[in-house]
């Protein structure tokens, strides 16, 4: 199992004002067990998977060398830390319509001593957040939130983290109150009139042994 990484340790900036907000929401919860997620965009797309599947994040390296014959979920492999790690390509199983400005990163994830090392590439690493239990969702009231029921019918999506973030809208914008399915759909700022609104979000959190089986990576029992 992966050590409990810190934000600092993980290489994301953390907004303070954000930070307090988040543990003024831990202590009022203490009674409750905490998930501790990364979040991270790809193309339009906001994902988690457990911090616990992750020991580092780092940047994309020049030297990604391309296999032949390989899964098309393989973008290549290259060198981390003397160890041969495969680089997968997330977009093969969540497709994109729009490309996102960010600084690619690759998730590496924990790994048994006997398979090969995998990492996943991503546009950018948005944040690591500790969620209550009773927010990661196995199911959603379709009726209410159609678009959320879809995306829990992934074969590789196994929850839903429901979490509320700090965005900013022009007062005559339809109000929003849910950004579902994991698509990222910030409000356009106004020039002068924008205005701070909570929107309510649900992040598909991300099987990772199944994406490494359904991309051909070795994987073993955990």
């Amino acid at each position: 199992m992966a050590p409990d990484l810190p934000e600092k340790l993980l290489g994301i900036d953390i907004d303070p004002v954000e930070d307090q907000r988040r543990r003024s929401q831990s202590d009022s919860d203490e009674s409750e067990a905490h998930v501790r997620v990364v979040l991270f965009g790809v193309g339009e797309h906001r994902l988690a998977v457990p911090v616990d599947d992750v020991i580092s994040i780092t940047d994309v390296p020049d030297d990604l060398t391309w296999v032949p014959r390989t899964p098309d979920a393989i973008d290549g492999v290259t060198d981390l830390r003397g160890e041969v790690t495969a680089v997968l390509d997330p977009t093969v199983y969540f497709p994109v319509a729009e490309d996102r400005t960010g600084r690619e990163q690759l998730l590496v994830f924990d790994s048994s001593d006997d398979e090969q090392s995998a990492a996943l590439r991503v546009d950018d690493v948005l944040t690591v957040e500790a969620v209550p239990e009773s927010n990661v969702l196995e199911s959603v009231d379709d009726a209410d939130d159609p678009l959320s029921g879809e995306a829990l019918e992934h074969p590789l999506v196994t929850a839903l983290v429901e979490r509320t973030r700090q965005t900013r809208r022009s007062p005559d914008a339809v109000p929003s109150t849910a950004t579902v399915s994991g698509a990222i759909d910030d409000s356009e700022l106004a020039d002068e009139v924008a205005e701070d609104v909570q929107v309510v979000e649900f992040v598909p959190l991300v099987d990772i042994d199944g994406m490494l089986a359904a991309s051909s990576h070795r994987v073993s029992s955990r």
